[in-house]
């Protein structure tokens, strides 16, 4: 192992205490979002920024969503490296449901407990505690790093990364950008699907339920609808060479089975459906005049969402008690960025020196911030922990697998950094 890999190692492994600490005391503040308001937790995470005297500016266009961006510059010009996390999480939903406090923060068997632990305060404690320490070092590295620190990001970014790099993009546009959102420290995400959120509204006149001859029943055309919007499982995509090329490479599957969980290969490359929420009806013996139904709907690389809400259309011809609300203003189609990059091959390296094993590159199941550098052609990488209890009752990340993660982000952006 090189000397500067040892140093940083080192230093991390003397910190493990008050890194575990600061995991534990970010878990403990409630950053769900909705509501979204993060300030709490931007505080704390600046307030961490203030000990180690590194300057940051805060970009609000939300008050209760505020951004935070630290960047420094290296003793000669090179490549700017953008480092990503956000502060948002899953709200906790049912309390009843939960063994411990959401936000105690616990540290019990190796596992830190508190929601959002996996997604993402552990990849957020990661990228912070990367760029403190690679700010020791700035004078013999090679370009430009940053810090961004996100909100929104849990109900589509328009008030965080994207807000940013619509309107700071001089500050977070870089050349690369490493994100530690779960992904499962046996692979690396090099792309991801898309989300396509659909709200379809059924309106008829309702009456009551021992009339039937006199209204259709909105929950009745509802259900109908959900079968129906199966059928949108069927359409294939389009997936360019290179992308097909590594997911049939020999032992993609298995590992993005191993990441993903059983079945989670033939899912990458597939739409799904998944209907979210239903609501319709007042009470048993009332005929529902009205039913809402939100679907959220997963898109692979190389199947445009244009093309899915033809076909969407086409089932609505057969509704004409349904209108649908237009597509939000975020929709975006699946992106990704070159699997075999510079800088998979460094995480690649790094995993190989600490763990033994090299992970693939593979396409994410869930959304991240890193699609909107991407479709701004900026190549940008997941590496995280495992995605298991992620938005579950009694989340709780491994602290094994959170040092490892702070490992290969530290060594993986001095390496990039440093060439």
């Amino acid at each position: 192992m090189r000397d500067s890999h040892r140093r940083l190692l080192d230093w991390i492994e003397s910190d493990k205490e008050r890194s575990i600490g600061l995991l534990q005391e970010f878990t403990r503040i409630d950053t769900s979002n909705p509501p979204g308001d993060t300030r709490a937790g931007a505080s704390f995470l600046c307030r961490i920024l203030d000990r180690e005297r590194l300057d940051y500016n805060i970009v609000a266009p939300r008050e209760s969503m505020p951004n935070v961006i630290a960047a420094f510059d290296c003793g000669s010009p090179g490549r700017h490296l953008i480092l990503n996390g956000h502060i948002d999480v899953f709200p906790a939903g049912d309390m009843r449901r939960w063994s411990r406090d959401p936000w105690c923060g616990d540290l019990v068997d190796g596992r830190v407990f508190g929601r959002g632990t996996v997604d993402m305060k552990c990849g957020t404690c990661a990228s912070l505690l990367t760029y403190a320490y690679l700010h020791r070092l700035r004078h013999e590295l090679k370009g430009r790093l940053t810090l961004t620190l996100v909100s929104d990001e849990e109900t589509g970014g328009h008030w965080g990364a994207r807000y940013l790099l619509e309107n700071c993009a001089d500050q977070v546009m870089g050349d690369c950008v490493l994100n530690a959102e779960p992904s499962s420290p046996h692979t690396i995400r090099f792309g991801e699907k898309s989300t396509l959120w659909l709200t379809f509204r059924v309106k008829t006149p309702g009456g009551h339920g021992a009339y039937p001859h006199l209204s259709a029943s909105a929950t009745k055309i509802a259900a109908r609808l959900i079968g129906d919007l199966e059928q949108l499982e069927s359409l294939r995509p389009q997936a360019p060479d290179e992308v097909d090329r590594i997911l049939e490479s020999p032992g993609i599957g298995a590992a993005v089975d191993r990441a993903l969980g059983l079945g989670g290969a033939d899912v990458a490359r597939r739409l799904t459906i998944n209907i979210g929420t239903v609501h319709g009806g007042v009470k048993a013996n009332m005929l529902p005049g009205d039913c809402v139904i939100e679907a959220d709907i997963r898109l692979p690389i190389g199947l445009d969402w244009e093309r899915v809400m033809v076909a969407v259309n086409a089932i609505l011809k057969n509704y004409p008690e349904v209108s649908l609300d237009p597509p939000p203003g975020h929709t975006m189609n699946a992106t990704w960025c070159d699997p075999e990059h510079e800088m998979v091959r460094i995480m690649q390296d790094n995993v190989q020196s600490l763990r033994g094993f090299r992970p693939p590159a593979i396409v994410s199941l869930g959304g991240t911030d890193c699609r909107f550098w991407r479709a701004k052609g900026v190549p940008a990488y997941v590496y995280g922990p495992s995605p298991e209890g992620m938005g579950k009752p009694n989340e709780s990340v491994s602290i094994d697998e959170f040092l490892h993660v702070v490992n290969t982000h530290v060594l993986s952006a001095y390496d990039y950094l440093n060439r």
